[in-house]
């Protein structure tokens, strides 16, 4: 169950920095997402989750985050060990076309990568003709999600224990970036950042909010703890919670459960 899945300032160039838990800057674009308003319990804002193994630790985090609120309805779907690149195991266009169609979600949250690090030859990331393969298979997927003008938060792998693994993910996350940097309605959450040492290396425990200092990653140096996934979830919030207006609208007493779609997997 646990096989790899795999304040704010503006730049000059649209893009949003803010210190890492660590330290380190995490950057992101500024595309508007505005949402439609208002929002109410009756009407919620659509929100669906997906990914690999990390958005089962995402998923529950981000969904109670935001289900708290009463004006958001959570959807998860997380799939262990997928990733775009084995699309025989787990097909994403097809999968994520049919949430798209079921569940009609208004915004998506999106995590794959760390699998498909994994299993590609180091040299891959940096092979041009790889590189053109593998940003063909992120804009297909943007093309998925995005459709019918959703907001897309697509998140980088995190920095892995492994530093060879880790060189891998970066070289992954390069390819999301340089596709991303195309499509200026999707946001970029860096969370190779958010979860890197001031060093830039891997950190097993990092500061919480509260002032605290948690362990964020799991002993197998991938997954993360529920306190990562807390950690992570905030990040998104950050972006997703503005746009929305969530916490504004927010109606106390009427939470949203989070659906977890047939298939799905959470990870405790």
């Amino acid at each position: 169950a646990f096989a790899v899945t795999g304040p704010l300032q503006d730049d000059d160039h649209g893009s949003t920095t803010r210190p890492g838990a660590a330290g380190a800057l995490a950057t992101w674009s500024t595309a508007d997402h505005s949402c439609r308003a208002p929002l109410h319990p009756d009407d919620p804002l659509r929100l669906w989750i997906g990914g690999d193994s990390l958005a089962g630790s995402l998923g529950p985090a981000l969904g109670e985050l935001t289900g708290k609120s009463g004006v958001v309805q959570p959807v998860l779907d997380s799939r262990v060990s997928s990733g775009l690149l084995s699309r025989d195991f787990v097909n994403w266009p097809k999968l994520g076309g049919e949430d798209m169609t079921l569940y009609n979600p208004e915004a998506v949250v999106f995590i794959v990568g760390a699998n498909d690090a994994k299993n590609i030859p180091e040299p891959a990331p940096r092979d041009p003709r790889w590189r053109a393969q593998y940003s063909a298979l992120v804009e297909e997927m943007l093309t998925v999600l995005g459709a019918n003008g959703r907001s897309v938060y697509w998140i980088g792998a995190p920095v892995m224990a492994d530093a060879k693994y880790s060189a891998r993910v970066q070289g992954v996350n390069d390819v999301f970036q340089e596709v991303i940097a195309k499509h200026p309605e999707v946001t970029y959450i860096d969370a190779y950042s958010l979860f890197s040492s001031p060093a830039g290396t891997f950190a097993a425990t990092l500061p919480v909010p509260g002032g605290n200092v948690a362990r964020v990653r799991g002993a197998d140096g991938i997954h993360f703890t529920p306190e990562g996934g807390d950690l992570l979830a905030g990040s998104v919030f950050e972006r997703l919670d503005p746009a929305c207006r969530i916490t504004d609208q927010a109606v106390s007493g009427e939470v949203k459960q989070t659906i977890e779609a047939k298939g799905s997997s959470s990870v405790p």
